[in-house]
């Protein structure tokens, strides 16, 4: 079964720091109580510099900067995408100390109750896990629940909320001020909303009448009626894509053909995923799955994949042509 990558969560309260100085003298920094502590905005979440349509598009990793990061140290190696939306950057303190920063733009099953705080405007939700690690999440949305993440590792340095706090307040400033872009090339996936691709017809013979998208993340929508039964779940992401070697091809018309992989866990579990962009890069290709996961109860594997054909032929002719 797909599923989005999730950072962060929960609750406490710790503000940021130039550790660039701070660090100094000691390689140890303590949070001092501030916004991060204070009033949890409770009005509506309308900023479009935070939405999905703005966020997906943007480049994480050009995001961390050394010029966004400057006031924790310096920016050591190469970042990391393991995914659209989401990067890890090392940075070294004015100490030699090494504060890992994991963000991604858009975290999905946030828990807005769970925020403690502000920054930036947004509610905060944040937990120090132990000594060295703060997860932090600046709420952009309440219903779906989605957020900005920040996950913090700080071995030896002294409360890693500090840091963090400091970096997700300079992320949130960048996404209001001309933030970085991916390149996109013609026909890509990039910006295109998934919760906007599969056909209402093929959604009521796979699901029921009724079946609606709620997004999980800046790239993945899933179908289901009224949150039950069975669901139906649309994913784009940049990878290799699938070979015969993978399962058994479909024709999805328009000259696409998908690959049908079984899940190894026990139900109808089955995806149609397919190449839509190949970008010359390798392991970059533009890519789409569709998944059906059912319960027992809800027909064989093989009736999951037909399922999940189905609904992959609806949402070809909704994706731009390459």
């Amino acid at each position: 079964m797909l599923v989005c990558a999730v950072l962060l969560g929960l609750a406490a309260g710790c503000s940021g720091e130039d550790l660039a100085k701070a660090n100094y003298q000691r390689t140890t920094v303590s949070a001092e109580p501030g916004t991060a502590s204070g009033d949890v905005p409770t009005g509506p979440i309308d900023d479009p510099a935070v939405g999905l349509a703005a966020l997906r598009t943007v480049d994480p990793c050009a995001v961390l900067s050394q010029d966004t990061l400057a006031g924790l140290g310096t920016r050591t190696g190469e970042p990391y995408q393991s995914e659209w939306g989401q990067c890890r950057v090392d940075v070294q303190d004015a100490g030699g100390k090494v504060i890992g920063l994991g963000l991604d733009l858009g975290e999905a099953f946030v828990i807005d109750d769970r925020a403690s705080g502000a920054v930036e405007g947004l509610p905060l939700i944040e937990e120090q896990a132990d000594d060295t690690t703060c997860l932090l999440t600046a709420v952009t949305s309440r219903d779906p629940g989605l957020g900005i993440g920040l996950q913090v590792n700080y071995e030896g340095g002294g409360n890693p909320c500090g840091p963090g706090y400091t970096a997700l307040q300079r992320v949130l400033q960048l996404l209001h001020d001309n933030p970085p872009q991916y390149e996109q090339p013609p026909g890509s996936l990039l910006a295109v909303d998934p919760c906007g691709t599969a056909g209402r017809r093929a959604l009521d013979d796979v699901l029921g009448a009724g079946a609606a998208g709620q997004p999980q993340g800046l790239h993945q929508c899933q179908y289901s009626v009224d949150g039950r039964g069975p669901t139906v779940t649309v994913r784009f992401r940049s990878g290799y894509p699938p070979t015969p070697d993978d399962g058994a091809p479909a024709d999805l018309g328009r000259g696409v053909t998908a690959i049908q992989e079984q899940s190894t866990v026990d139900g109808p579990v089955c995806e149609a995923g397919w190449q839509h962009l190949a970008t010359g890069e390798e392991g970059a290709s533009e890519l789409v799955a569709v998944e059906f996961y059912g319960n027992e109860g809800d027909g064989t594997k093989q009736q999951a994949c037909e399922r999940a054909v189905t609904v992959a032929r609806s949402v070809v002719p909704n994706l731009p042509r390459p």
